[in-house]
């Protein structure tokens, strides 16, 4: 999109959220009888409008706020003997808490029209197709395989994936119903979600996971136990080669791989060869850094059927193809070992095959993550293979803090060595159209808006604590930024409306906070003199409105100064 069309959308979302908040102050103020004398979108110079009644309506010059000017809310301007019992501050302490409070109040109940709005669009969602399942985890304990459809959990349908997730995510310890259809049949089981904890930079949450995913692992092939005997090393194929294609048939997961592999050792006679075409990863000019090429070769296995009967010897989910061929996925396999960190001391390198985590069998690269977090910080027992030969070490695991573009602090823990999770080594499900029902939107959109605010609150809290940096405070510049990502993303009506409902709650949480000249503020000293049975003085309160304008503009200062920081100068 160009940068005209980005302006103009971050100029319509601001003013529809000021719009919204000024709004709010306008019809509570008109209900209690005060009367309203500017609405405001925009401050400065009037640009445009007209007057209405007793209120005049415009649009100022700059974009960013408004305001909703009502009689008798300076205590230094005389109220005319006209308006007397319409001014703003001689109203009850409750009304103009009610006043006040209705700004915010609107924010916050806005992003419900907005979510229900972006929810009840048609989206495109990935089929409820299980690409792989993670052993040790519930849905392989209870025999759902890749390739399965899951039609229904809980007695419920399922449309798409992520209404699969959504329902999964708050049923961790539960028994759960799981309807799922395969080669035609439909199958039912009884499982229980794990709950599986993660974590952020605003602390950890409990989700339920059933261990399957949508994507796969792209054809990406690990040499399996001692290569001399491997039938796919001795055609020239080494780990982290790609299989492109089986006997001229084009594969592009590694589970399409598998049962390509079945089908031609199915039909094969012994002794026969089957084409494979595979492609290496290489490094353009052989320099570390330097970019990578896929370069493909053709060539052709044997497949031994005295390989496909017995058991592999660092695995127990491989098939009878993978076997007789030579071959497994590189999931669990290391992709790179950093110098000088603990799994280099160790003595792990590149292309070993992790298959325990202190004593208990490793299957996945999820298995081996999650063990080696679970254990934390100190000795790590390992066993891999290497050349079709068991090794042990115990690299030791290390706490270190790291700190993001926005200076946030992140506890890691070093190992030094990873499997590969690169993007491109991942094959994603087909997608489908998703609409929800309207009551269906409405019920999401209505739950998401507390959990927004939740999560708003603790942000705000640790601010102001200290536990988040003040980096992470955004200004205009933010806002455009993060607008414009919208409008560049693949389903950009539904990204901006949910920007829009975030904002939403960002503008109304900030006015909540008690700082003079803030609606909070408003709120809290129409409560203190409700409670003093006397306002504050006018000297007091003109000396609290230029702290408030101090504290605001070091604010907005200091987003503006992340602006340029993160957005201009970086």
């Amino acid at each position: 999109m160009s940068s005209l069309t980005n302006i103009l959308l971050f100029v319509v979302l601001l003013g529809t959220l000021v719009l919204v908040h000024e709004f709010g102050h306008y019809i509570v103020a008109k209900l209690f009888g005060v009367k309203v004398l500017t609405f405001s979108l925009g401050f400065g110079p009037r640009l445009l409008g007209f007057k209405w009644g007793e209120t005049e309506y415009q649009i100022a010059a700059l974009p960013l706020g408004g305001y909703v000017k009502m009689a008798g809310d300076d205590p230094s301007e005389p109220l005319p003997e006209e308006d007397r019992g319409r001014g703003f501050l001689e109203q009850k302490p409750w009304k103009r808490a009610l006043i006040a409070l209705a700004g915010p109040l609107m924010n916050l109940l806005f992003p419900v029209l907005a979510y229900f709005a972006a929810f009840s669009m048609t989206t495109m969602e990935y089929e409820p197709l299980v690409a792989s399942v993670f052993p040790g985890q519930p849905a392989y304990a209870a025999g759902i395989r890749p390739g399965d459809r899951i039609t229904s959990i809980a007695g419920r349908p399922v449309r798409c994936f992520t209404e699969l997730q959504e329902t999964i995510r708050g049923r961790a310890g539960l028994p759960t119903e799981i309807g799922y259809r395969r080669g035609g049949e439909d199958f039912t089981v009884t499982l229980t979600p794990a709950g599986y904890e993660e974590k952020n930079i605003l602390g950890k949450s409990m989700r339920g996971v059933i261990g399957i995913g949508l994507t796969a692992r792209v054809p990406i092939v690990a040499i399996l136990g001692n290569p001399e005997n491997s039938p796919a090393f001795a055609a020239g194929i080494r780990t982290f080669d790609r299989i492109v294609s089986v006997r001229g048939t084009p594969v592009t997961s590694y589970p399409a791989l598998v049962e390509a592999l079945a089908g031609a050792l199915a039909s094969v006679k012994a002794g026969e060869a089957v084409p494979v075409v595979a492609a290496r990863e290489e490094l353009l000019g052989g320099a570390a850094g330097a970019a990578t090429v896929w370069r493909t070769f053709e060539t052709v296995i044997h497949p031994d059927a005295a390989l496909a009967a017995g058991h592999a010897d660092d695995a127990k989910l491989l098939t009878p193809a993978e076997r007789a061929f030579g071959i497994a996925s590189d999931e669990n396999v290391l992709f790179s070992v950093r110098e000088g960190t603990p799994a280099w001391d160790a003595g792990l390198r590149r292309g070993d095959r992790i298959v325990e985590v202190e004593g208990q069998e490793v299957l996945t690269s999820m298995d081996f993550v999650q063990r080696r977090m679970k254990k934390g910080e100190g000795e790590l027992r390992l066993a891999y293979v290497r050349d079709g030969e068991l090794h042990r070490c115990a690299p030791v695991q290390k706490k270190v803090i790291k700190r993001d573009e926005f200076d946030n602090e992140h506890e890691i823990l070093l190992l030094g060595a990873n499997t590969d999770f690169r993007p491109e080594g991942y094959a994603k499900i087909g997608k489908v159209p998703f609409r929800r029902t309207l009551p269906e939107a409405f019920v999401k959109a209505a739950g998401v808006l507390p959990q927004d605010i939740s999560q708003m609150m603790k942000s705000l809290w640790m601010l102001a604590s200290r536990k988040l940096s003040a980096r992470n405070l955004g200004g205009p510049v933010a806002i455009y930024h993060v607008t414009a990502q919208a409008a560049e993303a693949e389903e950009s009506g539904i990204a901006l409306l949910r920007l829009m409902g975030f904002l939403s709650i960002n503008l109304g949480m900030l006015n909540l906070m008690p700082i003079p000249i803030l609606d909070g503020f408003h709120i809290f000293s129409a409560a203190m003199e409700a409670v003093r049975r006397r306002p504050l003085s006018e000297r007091a309160q003109n000396a609290l409105a230029w702290l408030g304008l101090f504290c605001l503009l070091s604010l907005m200062l200091l987003a503006f100064w992340n602006d340029m920081m993160n957005f201009v100068f970086r």
